[in-house]
């Protein structure tokens, strides 16, 4: 009977299987029948007909493939190609449009995993031969732009006729060059070529599947050589000593007497012959995949330059990767874009380049080019390269130096000191230091001379009341760093998030804000954040936002960088000791300057919060400089410039304006200045026109953070320099990760019953406070605004019943038993309160805030359905509070 095979295709393979995040799956997959590889013994003559059969005139790769399935699973195999994608997926993709414009909507799909997943197989086409993939785009749930690549499976692939085989055997399939799939499908490779695989391959073959032959090989030419003798006469004799020579378990020899026996070990011991011949193959396979030998390990005998030499070739090969795949992004994959309604007119994929020269190297550079050259090398160029700020009194510095130093003209230019025979004096060798640590305490220096340049004076921003701010030089964080250390050994560098770090760390900078807006009005409470006063602004919200997607950001860099050393590190010592100076820097020196930040911006976002409440009394600002040596040159023409409160400038002038910035503002009554604010302006704009401005800019200055509510702006977040998405691997934090019981053990908890409003709905928002704008407060006093519409919207349907939750979303807010921060921004507050029921099946509430316009408001509330992907998506991102 035959076998209907569109019954067949229904029942095995990929059609019933559902992708990651319920993407869609591929039209072509859908009619493909995919059966579990056939996996057997390799030899080269399979080898050799694999070859064959895929260039006949009738070329068949199946064998082939399967074959590469094999390669595919060789540790050595899997480090080469490695290497060779990750230089690809790594790799800063941007799609901008004619204008050089990031276009938004394909730079979502960038950010997207089918994306690398559609690089790396691109690129897999110069491994496997050839490459279809089927891209797929859905809307993720946060309404961004993602996609799959759907890879095509490759033993059914007819490159040559464009044929995608039903079975992976015959020609029947579907014609992916014709119809619809002409414009929605990628190839990518040559149609003839068999892939690199196909010369690895048989070095593979000879490691892995020929290890029975290679084992009697190193039992014969590995063991010792027994040398016997006997007397030549007596057959009897030679007999039994033959026989006495096959060694038993025990290695005993028994032998008749008068006979002479000497046992002589092979040179070539059974590990040489071992290694050699698996050092040989591997070489063989990175000679085929990458052009050269040394991929993933470096032997003693290879010096310095070979290294080099390897290295320069291996950046040129994935230089031209990184080409390949963008000239087929550009030519095959931007016509599917354009097929599915994208954006993509006169625009192209770039890769931007980024400068990957380390700090360290750069100093090398240049004592090289001053010393050996005698190049004279400008101030301005290692202030930029080094990102380091200007000091305020450098013209003072450079001038005492000048004075101290000898007079060129007067012949005691000073030299290069000798050696009694004159030659340079040779370096002191005596130092036991590795480079990895003289690399680290280069950096500890460097961040102390930076750190002491930015806290070197106190700070005048509160020119209101007359306070002034003494910054907090002796701040020190309670954090156990060993303890610390130990978690990342202890996980043996596999750890994703350290909740105690974050905890310290978030206190830490909560409690520098504090101190800055006003004790009085603002305290921390027992959780993590901030407890309000009730004349609080509503933004206080988002300043506390800020702070924990800084810690969070930071707490993944750290956690990155120490799983790194762990794995660099031969040693718990080794470990400790790189450890111990990468969290001193991290976790004092840092983080003594971001407390100091989250300090200065508290005071300053709290003055600008009065100043705008006293615009009626004061409506013109006054920028004041500290009046002393040490203001900055790029502020002294700030200094008296009087504006109208509103305007514009502010936005970007109000300071602080740079690290450690000491400027303030003084309010001034209107008949306080009588001058021409046109000149007033100019001043203005010269000073947001120049090259100093634009630094301070790029550095994340230049704004008004008490008006955006930020502490610390996009520039100066961790996030920017992690390798990874970090707000997707915060908002994955989930219960268990933190701590807390699973959700069935966690609504225990639950003691009473959830109340219910048995009024309506319009009742219920008359009574809440405000005038224009209603509002609820949470546990911490946080301010949630209602919006009108939004709450009709909610209550308006009998059958959803939200309006008799609305006293049980009341108490939620004030009494929960989970608060969490998630989303992509960390701008949704999720809080989460356990009832009982009189059915002895526990019911749990949920409440959403949302950040909009830099205030909190009410978003949802409902009834939690008890399904593991619900519970999961509510329970999950950074814990703000949980009851214990």
């Amino acid at each position: 009977m035959a076998v209907n095979k569109k019954t067949s295709r229904n029942n095995i393979g990929f059609k019933n299987v559902k992708n990651p995040d319920n993407a869609p799956q591929a039209v072509v997959i859908q009619n493909v029948e995919v059966r579990p590889i056939n996996r057997t013994s390799q030899d080269i003559p399979k080898w050799r007909r694999a070859i064959q059969s895929a260039e006949a005139q009738m070329p068949r790769r199946k064998l082939l493939m399967e074959l590469y399935h094999d390669v595919v699973l060789d540790a050595h195999v899997l480090a080469v190609t490695g290497k060779r994608q990750d230089a690809v997926t790594s790799a800063n993709w941007q799609f901008v449009n004619k204008d050089g414009e990031a276009v938004d909507e394909i730079n979502d799909l960038i950010d997207s995993i089918g994306f690398e997943d559609l690089c790396r197989e691109i690129l897999n086409s110069k491994f496997w031969g050839y490459t279809i993939c089927e891209p797929k785009f859905y809307k993720g749930k946060d309404e961004n732009w993602e996609m799959s690549a759907c890879l095509i499976p490759r033993r059914h692939y007819y490159p040559e006729t464009g044929i995608v085989s039903y079975d992976g055997v015959s020609e029947d399939g579907v014609n992916i060059r014709e119809g619809v799939y002409a414009k929605t499908v990628l190839e990518a490779g040559e149609t003839t070529d068999l892939g690199l695989f196909a010369s690895a391959a048989q070095y593979y073959v000879l490691k892995r599947g020929g290890i029975g032959d290679y084992a009697m090989y190193v039992q014969v030419f590995g063991r010792p050589i027994i040398d016997a003798t006997w007397d030549g006469v007596d057959e009897e004799q030679r007999q039994k000593l033959r026989a006495s020579l096959n060694i038993g378990a025990g290695g005993v020899i028994v032998r008749p007497d008068g006979t002479n026996l000497e046992i002589k070990e092979s040179k070539g011991t059974q590990s040489t012959v071992h290694n050699d011949f698996y050092k040989a193959m591997n070489d063989e396979i990175s000679k085929a995949l990458l052009g050269t030998t040394e991929t993933t390990t470096s032997s003693d005998s290879s010096g310095y330059a070979q290294a080099e030499t390897h290295a320069t070739s291996d950046d040129r090969k994935f230089k031209g990767d990184v080409t390949f795949v963008r000239k087929i992004l550009n030519s095959r994959f931007i016509k599917i874009l354009e097929a599915y309604g994208f954006d993509t007119q006169g625009g192209k994929f770039i890769v931007e380049e980024t400068d990957t020269t380390s700090d360290k190297e750069k100093i090398t550079i240049i004592n090289d080019l001053v010393e050996k050259h005698d190049l004279p090398i400008e101030d301005e160029y290692l202030y930029k390269t080094f990102n380091i700020p200007k000091p305020d009194d450098y013209d003072a510095q450079k001038a005492a130096q000048k004075e101290a130093s000898p007079n060129p003209d007067d012949g005691t230019k000073s030299k290069k000191k000798t050696s009694p025979k004159g030659n340079v004096k040779e370096p002191d060798k005596t130092k036991d230091e590795n480079e990895d640590e003289k690399e680290v305490k280069l950096y500890a220096k460097w961040w102390k001379d930076l750190k002491d340049f930015f806290l070197t004076a106190p700070a005048q921003v509160g020119a209101t009341n007359g306070k002034h701010l003494t910054i907090d030089l002796a701040f020190e964080s309670n954090f156990n760093n060993d303890a610390f250390i130990k978690r990342i050994y202890d996980a043996e560098g596999n750890l994703e998030f350290d909740t105690a770090l974050f905890e310290s760390n978030l206190k830490d900078l909560l409690e520098g804000f504090k101190k800055g807006w006003d004790t009085n009005f603002v305290a921390l409470n027992n959780g993590l954040g901030f407890e309000y006063n009730f004349n609080d602004p509503a933004m206080l919200t988002a300043f506390e936002l800020n702070l924990f997607r800084f810690a969070g950001a930071k707490n993944l860099a750290m956690v990155q960088q120490l799983n790194l050393l762990f794995r660099q590190s031969t040693s718990f010592a080794d470990f400790y000791e790189k450890a111990k100076q990468f969290t001193k820097i991290y976790n004092k020196d840092y983080l003594a300057t971001e407390y100091n930040t989250a300090l200065l911006t508290g005071e300053s976002a709290a003055l600008y919060h009065r100043l705008i409440a006293q615009t009626d009394v004061f409506p013109y600002w006054q920028y004041v400089t500290a009046g002393d040596e040490h203001v900055r040159h790029s502020h002294k023409p700030l200094h008296g410039i009087v504006l109208p409160a509103n305007d514009p400038r502010w936005k970007k002038l109000f300071p602080p304006n740079g690290w450690n910035c000491r400027c303030y503002i003084k309010p001034l009554m209107k008949h306080e200045f009588t001058g021409d604010f046109d000149k007033m302006r100019a001043k203005a704009d010269t000073y947001l026109n120049s090259p100093a401005y634009v630094k301070e800019a790029a550095q994340g200055w230049g704004v008004n953070r008490g008006e955006i509510g930020e502490i610390f702006t996009a520039n100066q977040q961790y996030v920017n320099t992690f390798q990874n998405n970090s707000s997707s691997i915060l908002n994955n934090l989930t219960a268990v990760k933190w701590g807390l019981p699973q959700y069935s053990n966690a609504k225990k908890v639950a003691t009473t019953n959830a109340p219910v409003y048995d009024g309506t709905a319009d009742d219920f928002y008359n009574s809440l406070k405000g005038e224009l704008i209603k509002e609820l407060r949470d546990y911490n006093k946080r301010i949630l605004t209602i919006d009108k519409k939004a709450f009709d919207r909610h209550t308006v349907k009998k059958s959803d019943n939200r309006t008799i939750l609305l006293n049980a979303a009341k108490e939620t807010l004030l009494q929960p038993d989970e608060v969490w921060y998630r989303k992509e921004k960390l701008n949704e507050v999720i809080y989460i309160k356990y009832y009982t029921t009189a059915d002895g099946n526990n019911k749990t509430m949920v409440v959403i805030g949302r950040m909009k316009n830099l205030q909190l408001e009410l978003g949802t509330w409902f009834e939690l359905k008890e399904q593991k992907r619900v519970i999961e998506q509510y329970r999950q991102g950074l814990l703000v509070m949980a009851k214990k």
